[in-house]
Order: structure tokens, then sequence, then C-alpha cells
């Protein structure tokens, strides 16, 4: 079952529906060169009412969150709170959480990492409560959604993006917008094609209607009928 997940509490989402897509929060940074974008993270694996482990990419670094889980569809809110971390450096490290035992046997779980700073910063996702496969191997189809962050601007020339648990064999066409618009109805900057999926690179032309903007919105949006995409933003400077 796909969930869609809007953007925004500041920056994201919050309504899961029947369709994929893509969530998390950011407050505005507001100082070129500081952290933008998005937390999110990927499930890398499950134990069966004992653990899960997760992955995350594009944390803030040096940031505290609590880990909450609870019922599918809720986002985790409100949620059993079954341990606290410290992002550390940030970007990308992998953590493992005790399920707690009211939410053994349910075959879905939702997990949400909240700041605890009030940095406003905060993530979610979900995970089946099972093994699949021979060996008490995860599932490795596709499950949750597809986030990216940004690499590197060329003023007015070039955004590189960098993808995470992009679905396989998807076609998605990008689109750039004024900030704050999560890149709804932007100019058509380009198509990219996922492949094998996962965690990729792509270089898109800033459109010209953009150029001169301090900031820009970039949408990537499935054209296939998935339902997938993901939206962020960046500062129109060199970096």
């Amino acid at each position: 079952m796909k969930y869609i997940v809007s953007i925004f509490m500041t920056i994201v989402l919050l309504v899961v529906t029947s369709s994929p897509a893509f969530l998390n929060a950011q407050p505005d940074v507001g100082v070129a060169h500081a952290y933008t974008g998005i937390p999110t993270f990927s499930i890398v694996s499950v134990k069966p009412d004992k653990t899960v482990t997760i992955k995350t990419h594009n944390f803030p670094a040096s940031d505290t969150f609590k880990v909450l889980m609870n019922y599918m569809g809720t986002r985790g809110v409100n949620g059993i709170k079954v341990d606290t971390i410290s992002s550390g450096a940030g970007g990308t490290f992998t953590a493992t959480f005790n399920i707690p035992a009211a939410l053994k046997g349910e075959y879905q779980i939702a997990i949400r990492l909240q700041s605890v700073t009030g940095s406003g910063y905060y993530s979610y996702n979900w995970f089946y409560n099972k093994y699949y496969g021979t060996g008490g191997a995860y599932k490795k189809g596709y499950s949750g959604y597809p986030t990216f962050s940004i690499i590197g601007v060329k003023k007015n020339k070039t955004v590189t993006i960098k993808t995470y648990n992009l679905p396989k064999n998807d076609t998605f066409k990008v689109l750039m917008n004024n900030y704050g618009t999560k890149g709804i109805g932007g100019v058509n900057s380009g198509t990219i094609n996922t492949g094998s999926g996962g965690t990729k690179t792509f270089t898109i032309n800033i459109p010209d209607s953009m150029k001169g903007k301090s900031k820009i919105a970039i949408r990537i949006q499935s054209t296939s009928g998935s339902g997938y995409y993901a939206y962020n933003w960046f500062y129109n400077t060199n970096y």
C-alpha cells in the first residue's frame, strides 16, 4: 500500500492517503551555506517484534531527536517513545531501535524522529513488522518514499541533486518554481529516469524564468502514474 505524504509543518507534508509520496519538515534557514533541505530516513532492516534499523539522510548536525513509534497511519505522532538520539555530525548514519511491547504483533508500524531542541525538524516513515524471503531477510521490494537533497548549485545555470530511496524503473519530470510553491505548477526543467532506483545524482539546468531568483523550489514528479514525487528548495548561489 502506498501513501502520499505532503510536506511542511513548516516545510512539510502531513497527509497520508492511498498513494505514495514524500515527506518531512524543515524550518527556513535563511543563511546560504547553512543547513538546507530536509531530514529523511529509510528503513534498512527489521527483526519482527524486536528491532528496526534505519538509515538517515541529510540530518542537521548537533541536534537531539526523540524516537516515537505508533500505529500505521499516525505518522508516529504522539507515539511511544523508544529512544533519544543525537544527530552528531549530521548527514547519514544508522541506528537501531527496539519495537515497544504495545506494538508487537502489528503488521505495519509508523516511526518518527522529532527534535527536542526547538529546531522544528522531524521526519517519519513506516515499516512492515515481519520478515520477507528466506533466511530472515528483509523484503527488498520498494517501500517508503523517494527524497532528494541539494548537493551543488551553479548560479543561474544548474542545480545538482542526490536522490534517496528512488523507486526503480520510473520516469520523473523536474519542475522549478518560486520558493514556497513546493515546485507545483513549475517550469518543466527536464526528465530523469530512475533506472535501478535508490541513490543517484542528477544535474538539471535552471530555466530562464528562474534565473535571478534568490531561492528556487524544485520538484520531481512521476509521469508513469505511480504517484511518487519529492520536493525541496535551494539558494541560487554558487556552492
